[in-house]
């Protein structure tokens, strides 16, 4: 199956800032080529980029809705032609514009896809304004794309139909707040633990299969702080347990043997917190080799 690469490197703070440097970063050390040595065929490497007079609109959160939306634009049109995506993204607002691609159906504007997200992360992303006890956007994403809160924020992105809960799967989460908690359960969002995970049982495979019945399409959703920090310490908010990255490659190689899986976006790595043997970026690229063979394995199925 054919890849395209798309690095969206925008964030509240601008461009190329923080985790918006991760995705150069990746790709200046060899993973492109690297990719290839392993039988990949990757069509093109696209970084999104805004015009100047949308890089300079007013309100933080409204730029990053345009980012998304230039993200969706990108990455509707590598879909429509059969490729899967490969998002190297600044952090997780950018689920929002991946899904509007996704979700865009060029055969037909009345008819979009029904687009799954399997959200793997340490946090929910869950909250709102009102339950967020920080009020960080980074932390609602997932409530943005389902509909609970920030409107105009998702449509400008592009994701014109917000996402019901069966939809979403979640898995990894060990940091929530209490009021998220209470959002989750209460819309009985599926959660997937880390012994589940590791052990890609039947809890797994289930809430997978479920999701191929009900998608036509489904993206997987990584913020890097999935990761043991001890062995990724620049990867997201950094949060006790987790997994190295051969273990999450492992995970992420048997989710993308689904073939409605048309999306991997891997975000949050954040190069100035990066320790001198630069062990962050070498999990991360380890992870993203092994999950890609998962494209090779849906041949073998």
């Amino acid at each position: 199956m054919n890849i395209t690469i798309i690095t969206q490197p925008y964030n509240e703070e601008g461009k190329g800032i923080g985790g918006g440097a991760g995705p150069s970063k990746l790709l200046e050390d060899g993973l492109f080529k690297r990719l290839k040595s392993h039988g990949h065929i990757i069509n093109d490497c696209i970084e999104v980029s805004m015009t100047k007079s949308d890089e300079e609109q007013y309100g933080k959160w409204n730029r990053v809705a345009l980012a998304n939306s230039y993200l969706a634009k990108e990455s509707s049109q590598e879909i429509y032609k059969g490729n899967f995506v490969l998002g190297l993204f600044a952090n997780c607002n950018s689920v929002l514009g991946l899904l509007a691609g996704m979700q865009k159906n060029r055969k037909s504007e009345s008819m979009p896809h029904r687009v799954g997200l399997v959200w793997i992360d340490a946090h929910g992303d869950y909250n709102t304004p009102e339950s967020s006890p920080s009020g960080m956007l980074g932390g609602m994403p997932v409530a943005i794309a389902a509909g609970k809160c920030l409107t105009n924020i998702r449509k400008v992105s592009g994701l014109k139909y917000p996402l019901q809960a069966p939809d979403i799967v979640m898995m990894g989460l060990r940091d929530l707040d209490e009021e998220e908690k209470v959002l989750i359960k209460n819309d009985s969002i599926v959660i997937i633990d880390e012994k589940s995970m590791l052990e890609v049982d039947e809890d797994l495979k289930s809430a997978m299969e479920y999701l191929v019945q009900r998608e036509d399409k489904i993206y997987v959703h990584v913020d890097l702080d999935i990761l043991n920090p001890k062995l990724a310490p620049a990867a997201g908010l950094p949060t006790k347990g987790g997994f190295s990255g051969e273990e999450l490659g492992n995970i992420l190689r048997h989710l993308l043997s689904y073939e409605k899986v048309s999306g991997l976006a891997m975000v949050s790595y954040k190069p100035e917190r990066e320790n001198q043997s630069e062990s962050t970026k070498h999990e991360i690229i380890k992870a993203i080799e092994i999950a890609l063979m998962g494209l090779k394995d849906r041949e073998e199925k």
